[in-house]
C-alpha cells in the first residue's frame, strides 16, 4: 500500500491503484460532504481529489473538461444561457465562457469548499472563470437548483463525481427529468459517464434512463490518463435532434476562435465512433 504521506492514490478497481507522488500537501480535509485532498505532484502538477477519487490533474484536466462541453456548445447555434452542475473547479466553466455567445453560465455546485479550495490553489485550471461577469457561483445540490427553473437554459453540463456519495443523486431519473424540464426547446445536455472498460453498468444504466426522457441520446468516448482505465465516457443528449454537420461544427469552431488543447471538430465526430464492445452494450441499452 501507499504511504498516504507520500502518495495522492486512487483504488480505480479492486486490484488496480493509481499513486502520484506528492511534493507537497496544500489541503486534506474532511469537508461537510466528502473527503478534499488537493497536492502539488512530480509529474502532473497539482491532483485534486475526492473521497479518494482523482477529479483532476493539472496535466491532464483539458482532456476532461474540452470533451465534456464543447461537443454540447457547438451543436448549438448560439448558446446564450449555460448550467454547469458540479465542476466546482472551474475547468468546464472556463470552457463554457469561451463560446463568446453564452451571456450567463450558472455554476451550482454542493460543496462550498470544494469552490473554496479551487480559487485559492487551482488558477491554473479555472482561469478567473469564477470571476467572469458572466459567471454565477450558487452552493446548492444541484439536484434541488435544477427544479427551479423550466425551459432556462440552452445546455447543461453536468460535471459530477462517480454515482456514490453526494454525486448518486446526480445519475438518478428524478434529476434528468428535471433536467429536461430546465432546458429550452432544442436544448442539449452533456454527462459524464463513467468508464465502459471497468464499469459499463455505469454507461448503460445511464443510457437507458435518458432514452426514456429525451429526443436524442448519443455516447462518445475520450481519453483521460488519470481516470480509471484512460477511457472515458459521455453522453450528449437533446430534446430534439443534435446537430452533427461537419462544415456546421467546423466552421462555428473557427467563427467562435476557440482555443483547445485536446478537442478538435475532426476528433468530435471521431469520438461519436464506439469500439465494438461499447456498441453493443450501447444497442441493449437504446
Amino acid at each position: 500500500m501507499l504511504d498516504p504521506k507520500d502518495w495522492i492514490s486512487e483504488r480505480q478497481t479492486a486490484g488496480t491503484i493509481l499513486g502520484l507522488k506528492v511534493t507537497k500537501w496544500l489541503v486534506r480535509r474532511k469537508t461537510k460532504y466528502q473527503m478534499l485532498e488537493l497536492a502539488l505532484t512530480e509529474e502532473y502538477g497539482l491532483a485534486f481529489a475526492l473521497d479518494g477519487c482523482f477529479m483532476l490533474t493539472e496535466r491532464d484536466e483539458f482532456f476532461y473538461h474540452e470533451m465534456l462541453v464543447h461537443p454540447a456548445l457547438l451543436s448549438l447555434p448560439e448558446p446564450g444561457s449555460v448550467l454547469v452542475v458540479g465542476g466546482g473547479d472551474g475547468g468546464a466553466l472556463r470552457e463554457v465562457l469561451k463560446h463568446p455567445s453564452v451571456k450567463r453560465a450558472v455554476l451550482v455546485e454542493i460543496d462550498e469548499e470544494v469552490v473554496k479550495a479551487a480559487q485559492k490553489h487551482l488558477a491554473s485550471v479555472h482561469q478567473g472563470s469564477f470571476y467572469d461577469e458572466r459567471a454565477q457561483v450558487v452552493i446548492s445540490p444541484g439536484e434541488e437548483y435544477v427544479k427551479r427553473w423550466e425551459a432556462e437554459f440552452d445546455a447543461i453540463i453536468v460535471d459530477s463525481t462517480d454515482p456514490v456519495g453526494p454525486g448518486r443523486r446526480l445519475f438518478e431519473p428524478e434529476f434528468f427529468a428535471s433536467c429536461r424540464r430546465a432546458l429550452k426547446d432544442k436544448g442539449v445536455m452533456a454527462l459524464q459517464a463513467g468508464t465502459p472498460f471497468h464499469h459499463p453498468e455505469e454507461l448503460t444504466s445511464t443510457l437507458l434512463t435518458l432514452g426514456k426522457l429525451f429526443g436524442a441520446v448519443k455516447p462518445y468516448l475520450g481519453f483521460v490518463p488519470t481516470y480509471p482505465s484512460g477511457m472515458w465516457a459521455y453522453i450528449l443528449t437533446g430534446t430534439q435532434r443534435i446537430e452533427f454537420d461537419k462544415d456546421l461544427i467546423e466552421r462555428r469552431y473557427r467563427e467562435r476562435n476557440l482555443q483547445t488543447r485536446y478537442y478538435t471538430p475532426e476528433l468530435h465526430f471521431a469520438a461519436f465512433v464506439l469500439p465494438r464492445f461499447v456498441q453493443e452494450m450501447v444497442e441493449k441499452a437504446l
